[in-house]
């Protein structure tokens, strides 16, 4: 590999990097994020869509712009979707508000998403067939590393940067970052100039928007809620609104899978199909995505669901830092055994350390159920180092039972489809369990009175009444609504056993045998 080459691939993994670190490094900062911009906390199926806005546009500009770089060139694609990521940095620094900060999250994970297939496809560019799958292998790492660190990345910023809303820092970090990349890029790597003469008509521009529209569809159904908190006098209990979608649960859910067969039947006519379903054929390859959706579900219940119960249980100064060292020994112990978890693998096999991960993964959430039950922190150690070491047992075996039953001209669309699908199950699994939560929550609460100030009563008395609520009931049933969710979460990595009882001990397609 050539310097300039060298030099292209590390500009190329630092975005990858960034792109990566904004899928989850909300996570420990989301409850200042929705104290300062103002946002009811009771309202959570509205402002998961912070989180669920970057997932979507990443899962839809993975296979889009993965396609586009082949046909208008790497570094254009490259550098369009740096754009695109930046710009959706700053709109996120400067949000003013809830639909603010879920519009430039959905503009930065279209970018971030983007960077992902582009550089892949680089690597495929610049290396010659016997280095390129150690290449990938790398890009794989990175893009884990990523995420798995976002939380503590978010946290740092948090503790060290200036202002009364230090969070924006993060996002504004990204924007030097993102540009000194696409600089890199430009001198490193010239413009590869294909013929693009009919280059739009080889994008397929109505399966992408059936795409967009059935995760949309679906996701908006599943996590639209109701009313949280019973009204008196015109307030709630929680002081929770009413989804302005919750009364098109059904129709959404139905457009959704409309929407769905539609692509699906696009996908297999397209003569360029975004999502190539002839591999779907393998009965391994489905295996392997349906498990990896099904881990991805499982996932970020703990991702998000740590820091919302640390800003129950600590003081709103301590959030970011002390969910963050909660987070640690999961994230860490996720990056250490994904690393690790190739070796294990080759010594055991697919389908065993796959299903040593998903009961690991279920034990862990089974403890954080049992340790969170006297509402300490502490007590949630031992579950989320369980749950961090079984994530990392599972990675290597799904992505390599999906990547070995691809022929060896789609190993790697068949790598980026089951990232795809890990993110899929991670937005559909947050919509579908916080939909379940807030009903769950306003079943616990919704007989409680709307709290309202008596002529009386001094404001001070008001205030104090209102703490002794939340520390009294309300904290206790938020906790145990916490508690169940962690069980569900553990029964989807339970469900993913049976897709790894199709697993292969060990496999090898006929195209390498």
């Amino acid at each position: 590999m050539t310097r300039s080459a060298r030099r292209a691939l590390g500009a190329a993994l630092l975005a990858v990097f960034l792109g990566a670190l904004d899928l989850t490094v909300i996570a420990t900062i989301l409850p200042s994020m929705v104290t300062d911009l103002r946002i009811n906390a009771a309202d959570v199926d509205r402002y998961v869509w912070i989180v669920n806005s970057y997932l979507l546009a990443y899962i839809v500009a993975i296979p889009v712009v993965g396609r586009l770089s082949d046909l208008l060139g790497r570094t254009r694609a490259f550098q369009g979707s740096l754009v695109l990521f930046l710009t959706g940095s700053l709109f996120c620094a400067l949000a003013s508000d809830l639909p603010s900060m879920i519009a430039g999250r959905a503009i930065q994970g279209a970018g971030g998403g983007a960077l992902l297939p582009v550089t892949m496809a680089m690597v495929g560019d610049m290396l010659p067939p016997g280095r390129r799958a150690a290449a990938l292998g790398l890009v794989g790492a990175i893009d884990t590393l990523g995420w798995v660190m976002g939380p503590l990345w978010g946290a740092m910023l948090v503790e060290i940067a200036p202002g009364q809303e230090p969070w924006r820092w993060v996002f504004f970090v990204n924007i030097p970052l993102a540009i000194a990349s696409a600089l890199a890029i430009g001198r490193a790597a010239p413009a590869r100039r294909q013929a693009a003469r009919n280059w739009l008509t080889q994008l397929d521009i109505p399966g992408a928007l059936l795409l967009a529209g059935t995760l949309l569809a679906l996701n908006l159904g599943l996590s639209a809620g109701g009313e949280l908190g019973a009204a008196t006098g015109g307030a709630r209990a929680l002081g929770g609104s009413r989804n302005p979608v919750a009364g098109l649960v059904v129709p959404l859910l139905v457009v959704s899978v409309l929407l769905g067969a539609l692509m699906i039947w696009r996908q297999r006519h397209s003569p360029w199909p975004l999502l190539p379903v002839r591999l779907f054929h393998d009965r391994q390859f489905t295996a392997a995505i349906v498990a990896n959706f099904l881990v991805g579900a499982s996932l970020i219940v703990a991702m998000v669901d740590i820091p919302v119960i640390t800003s129950l249980l600590v003081d709103a100064d301590d959030v970011s830092r002390v969910a963050a060292l909660m987070l640690a020994p999961f994230t860490v112990l996720i990056a250490a055994l994904s690393l690790a978890g190739g070796r294990i693998t080759s010594q055991i096999g697919f389908r065993r350390t796959a299903t040593i991960g998903l009961l690991l993964v279920a034990a862990g959430y089974g403890a954080l159920w049992f340790g969170l039950r006297n509402g300490e922190l502490l007590g949630m150690v031992p579950g989320l180092l369980l749950a961090g070491a079984g994530f990392g047992l599972v990675f290597a075996p799904i992505g390599a039972t999906a990547i070995d039953a691809a022929p060896d001209a789609d190993r790697g669309i068949a790598a980026a489809m089951t990232l795809v699908f890990r993110l899929l199950g991670m937005t559909i699994g947050i919509s579908a369990l916080t939909a379940i939560a807030v009903r769950r929550l306003q079943g616990l609460v919704g007989n409680l009175d709307a709290i309202e100030q008596t002529p009386n009563e001094t404001t001070a008395e008001f205030l104090a009444r209102q703490t002794t609520l939340l520390y009294e009931i309300v904290l206790p049933v938020s906790l145990q609504v916490a508690r169940e969710t962690f069980l569900l979460a553990g029964a989807i990595a339970l469900i993913g056993l049976i897709p790894i009882a199709a697993f292969t001990a060990q496999r090898v397609h006929p195209d390498r045998s």
